[in-house]
């Protein structure tokens, strides 16, 4: 919203890029800016644009794009686990539990996490998989030197496997 011009108004969502495009200028990228910073990107845009002289804008955040990471094997609900919007990472051993925990078979001491990476275009650069012992974590019974959390993040993947009898 630009203050005072009611043609300046628009609604949008950043696309995959955390691009946008407001009224009257073209695509700006506003992903990883917070609210101010965004409104002084499109302002600026504006500015030098030279479609406003002194342009006050508002941005306002309606919704959230749900960040999610995906489980699969041997859990009570597979599929994607929805973070909490004000959340960025979670233990691992707390978004097990948020997704009603392990099935009876499940491999609690040898779950696999693919966590893919990306450059600051967007574009996949490197995937590696991690083993995790869930099953320490969580009872805390790590060995010294051992890291007390596993952390989760958005298009994580987890794959619990079935132990064998």
């Amino acid at each position: 919203i630009v203050q005072g011009e009611s043609d300046a108004v628009s609604n949008g969502t950043l696309n995959n890029h955390g691009m946008i495009k407001p009224t009257y200028i073209g695509e700006i990228k506003l992903s990883g800016l917070n609210v101010r910073q965004a409104e002084a990107q499109i302002a600026r845009q504006y500015r030098e644009q030279l479609i406003f002289r002194q342009a006050f804008v508002s941005v306002v955040i309606t919704k959230y794009t749900e960040q999610v990471a995906f489980l699969s094997g041997s859990v009570v609900r597979k599929g994607p686990y929805a973070f909490p919007p004000e959340v960025q990472a979670m233990s691992i051993v707390e978004v097990i539990a948020r997704a009603g925990g392990f099935s009876e078979i499940a491999k609690k001491n040898k779950v696999y996490v693919t966590r893919t990476f990306y450059n600051s275009e967007g574009e996949a650069t490197n995937t590696k998989t991690y083993e995790v012992d869930v099953e320490a974590l969580s009872k805390g019974m790590l060995s010294s030197g051992s890291p007390q959390r596993f952390w989760i993040y958005p298009g994580d993947r987890i794959q619990v496997p079935e132990r064998l009898f």
